[in-house]
């Protein structure tokens, strides 16, 4: 018997491997303009079109009730955005992905990956996803507050924690420590923003520059491949990994064009220069064993192998292989995908990897596979329409809901099937 309170789920030390439980059924936003969670199985609802809470539906602690014109502003903000998957079956699933973001998303700019204690933080991959599908929503003025939220946290070398409070503190919750990926997520997402708004990124120069220098520097001289690092599976290794080399390609790319930009031209040289040594050492290093998450070429692949896909780099037959090679190994019972082939739990699916590679693609023009895996994404939603974490052996929505990471994601890849695809950046 499950000894917990619906409150406590998704703290520290209560998951279970694998996890069956789902902590919530959505989030509405809070009286202090934060996301609140909706226990599971409630039965609370949200006004439609709207991150509130439906009183009729009942109460719920720490809940704002709005006022008329908040929800009819809110509403209107909606209709008025470009919501990927607008008038196909995808729209709902869309809608409410959206709408969570928003409601993730703090009066400050703190975007936190899920309303669950646990994941009530701001970790700068996420926050780079969630900043990008809003832009490409027609959401700019949400998105720069995610980037200039993340901006303020960056430490004084240019790097970023794994995750901050989102209170604007610049405090950690734990002494998990940096995290490299972050450097190239959030460059990437400035690059995405910057474009598709066509605004001067001099406001977040300092952000930029510092950046590029970090990535520069996590670089091995001898080698071109970045020191040892933790990536998305936030577990600690002793060599390089594909989901931090990857990214950091990414942000050296997209850093070198922001610099540009900026009018710092020498260092936009010598991110360009470290971009093409990292895509050398990538080549030569992961591409000898297949694209394996680890340089040493054990462990097999995992998902990771997307970031060297559209939208993130350009095609090649080679990654395309091993990513199609790495979706068949971790793809799971209930037709889902797991991290990696390395991950122990070989029964749940996770479904930012799901996301990923509905986004890989449908860039890369595999509109069947993206539907495939859209419409798996799209039936296993919450009774809030909300895109949990995990998805149990059985099919069920598990651990957290909505995961602000999986929805921005599926929002791209909408986007991608709508024609207007991400810019891919130069080689």
């Amino acid at each position: 018997m499950e000894p917990d309170p619906v409150s406590e789920l998704g703290t520290r030390g209560t998951a279970w491997s694998p996890e069956t439980r789902l902590y919530s059924d959505g989030v509405v936003i809070g009286a202090d303009g934060g996301p609140v969670v909706v226990p599971a199985r409630s039965g609370l609802r949200r006004l439609p079109g709207t991150g509130y809470l439906d009183p009729e539906s009942g109460s719920l602690p720490g809940a704002a009730l709005a006022a008329a014109d908040e929800v009819a502003m809110a509403r209107e903000i909606l209709a008025g955005t470009d919501l990927p998957g607008r008038g196909t079956p995808y729209e709902a699933m869309a809608e409410e992905a959206l709408l969570d973001i928003g409601v993730l998303t703090y009066p400050n700019g703190a975007a936190v990956a899920a309303g669950s204690p646990y994941w009530r933080y701001v970790w700068p991959r996420d926050a780079g996803y969630m900043a990008a599908a809003l832009t490409v929503a027609g959401r700019p003025e949400l998105a720069y507050a995610q980037l200039a939220y993340v901006a303020a946290m960056q430490e004084d070398d240019g790097t970023w924690q794994a995750r901050y409070l989102p209170d604007g503190s610049r405090g950690v919750p734990d002494d998990r420590g940096l995290q490299l990926d972050g450097i190239g997520w959030t460059l990437w997402a400035a690059w995405v923003f910057a474009g598709a708004t066509a605004s001067d990124p001099t406001p977040l120069a300092a952000l930029i520059r510092r950046a590029a220098g970090a990535a520069l520097a996590a670089l091995d001289p001898a080698t071109g491949l970045p020191r040892a690092s933790q990536d998305f599976w936030e577990m600690d290794l002793d060599e390089a990994t594909l989901g931090s080399a990857a990214p950091l390609l990414l942000g050296l790319r997209t850093g070198r064009d922001l610099l540009a930009l900026v009018g710092d031209h020498e260092l936009a040289a010598r991110a360009a220069d470290g971009a093409d040594r990292l895509a050398t050492a990538v080549t030569d290093g992961f591409g000898a064993h297949g694209y394996a998450r680890r340089i040493s070429g054990t462990g097999g692949r995992d998902a990771s192998v997307a970031f060297l896909l559209p939208p993130f780099a350009r095609p090649s037959r080679g990654v395309d292989a091993a990513w199609r090679a790495a979706v068949d190994a971790t793809t799971v019972g209930n037709g889902g995908v797991r991290p990696g082939e390395e991950w122990t739990d070989r029964d749940t699916a996770w479904t930012p990897q799901v996301s990923l590679h509905a986004l890989a693609a449908a860039s890369l023009g595999d509109s069947a596979l993206a539907h495939r895996l859209l419409s798996w994404l799209d039936l296993r939603r919450t009774v809030l329409g909300a895109l949990p974490e995990k998805v149990t052996a059985d099919g069920r929505p598990a651990a957290v809901a909505p995961l602000g990471l999986t929805g921005a994601t599926v929002l791209l890849a909408l986007a991608a099937l709508d024609g207007r695809p991400l810019p891919v950046p130069a080689s």
